[in-house]
């Protein structure tokens, strides 16, 4: 937990997933200093026979939440990286022909010049 708000203070976590981690370790602390209540009455609340089976199935439904969360990201990753790469690949196509426009510039300044020596000269 303190590595979190550590993170969360250097701004290396957002709020959002500090809040998420957060709570994940409130409750596995809760769970480990009350472990009977605290499954009892989540198997209540689900209607388990078993306080062992509702812990059970919250975990992995919570393990699920976090698989698609980590899954949208990486997908939301992906996207911005497609993007700026995409955004370079232009930059640097209009750079290359604007160096190349240079280029053609200065060969034609130069033609010029050596014309016009060559006209003076004759």
């Amino acid at each position: 937990m303190v590595r979190i708000i550590r993170g969360l203070r250097q701004k290396k976590r957002s709020s959002k997933n500090a809040f998420v981690w957060l709570v994940f370790w409130v409750v596995i602390i809760v769970l480990a200093i009350v472990p009977n209540e605290m499954s009892i009455k989540v198997a209540e609340v689900l209607g388990f026979a078993s306080n062992i089976n509702a812990i059970i199935f919250v975990a992995l439904g919570l393990l699920f939440l976090f698989v698609s969360y980590l899954s949208t990201s990486v997908e939301k990753l992906e996207q911005r990286q497609t993007t700026l790469v995409r955004e370079k690949a232009l930059k640097e196509k209009k750079y290359e022909e604007s160096i190349k426009e240079a280029k053609a510039k200065i060969a034609a300044l130069e033609e010029r010049l050596s014309n016009g020596k060559k006209t003076t000269e004759q």
